[in-house]
């Protein structure tokens, strides 16, 4: 799967487009008073600007096999230690990956992944292979997901009924259930507005999928 579009919401539009142009590097496509879109790899990442309150999102960013360290070098964002106090880099076996993670202005966690099954040709980044969908009911939004989408269980990861992860090494759904920390960090998983626009490797298919839109209550919000 190939996320080729990823809208979020933001209460931080000016903080987020100098953050993502400045600090990543990423190339302003579009800039409007109320919202902006780079070019992310493949994918297109926009930022759309509200007066609602929003949670802190979820996303991951393919990035080259071993390039986390010299990551950590280049690009200076607030890294999360992962398993021990100044370990920014966390090992996933079962997943063939190891992955970094930090904050941007508005709160998201956001996560360099390397991934040895994801076949990478040139770049800093590959393209978002990730994001985090949050539901009360993850087996019921799976299921939703698989019924309606051309899409699959992770063949990585054991479904769990707070946890499901569907779509391959390229792109993935995270499902979480709502108030399940985001790993390495005490933030809780909240549902809120994102659009996701996603194909197959060939582009033989195109689909969209649009969350629920579930107002934000809980005081690890940002604005």
């Amino acid at each position: 799967m190939i996320i080729t579009h990823l809208e979020l919401e933001t209460n931080h539009l000016s903080a987020l487009q100098w953050f993502y142009t400045h600090q990543l590097g990423l190339a302003l496509l579009q800039q409007t008073s109320d919202q902006v879109t780079f070019q992310l790899g493949w994918s297109k990442l926009t930022f759309r600007q509200t007066n609602q309150p929003v949670a802190p999102y979820h996303f991951a960013i393919n990035v080259p096999l071993y390039s986390l360290e010299q990551y950590e070098l280049w690009y200076d964002v607030p890294y999360i230690d992962t398993s021990a106090p100044g370990h920014r880099i966390a090992h996933f076996p079962d997943w063939k990956a190891r992955a970094s993670y930090f904050r941007d202005p508005a709160g998201n966690l956001v996560e360099f992944i390397e991934r040895k099954d994801a076949g990478y040709t040139n770049g800093y980044f590959q393209g978002i292979s990730e994001i985090g969908l949050v539901a009360d009911d993850v087996i019921a939004l799976a299921t939703q997901l698989l019924g309606d989408y051309p899409v699959s269980l992770f063949s990585k990861s054991q479904p769990k009924a707070d946890f499901t992860v569907l779509g391959d090494d390229y792109g993935l759904f995270i499902l979480a259930q709502t108030n399940r920390p985001w790993l390495f960090t005490d933030i809780p998983a909240s549902a809120g507005y994102c659009r996701v626009s996603f194909t197959d490797q060939y582009g033989l298919w195109q689909s969209s999928y649009t969350s629920h839109v579930v107002p934000a209550t809980h005081p690890e919000l940002v604005g």
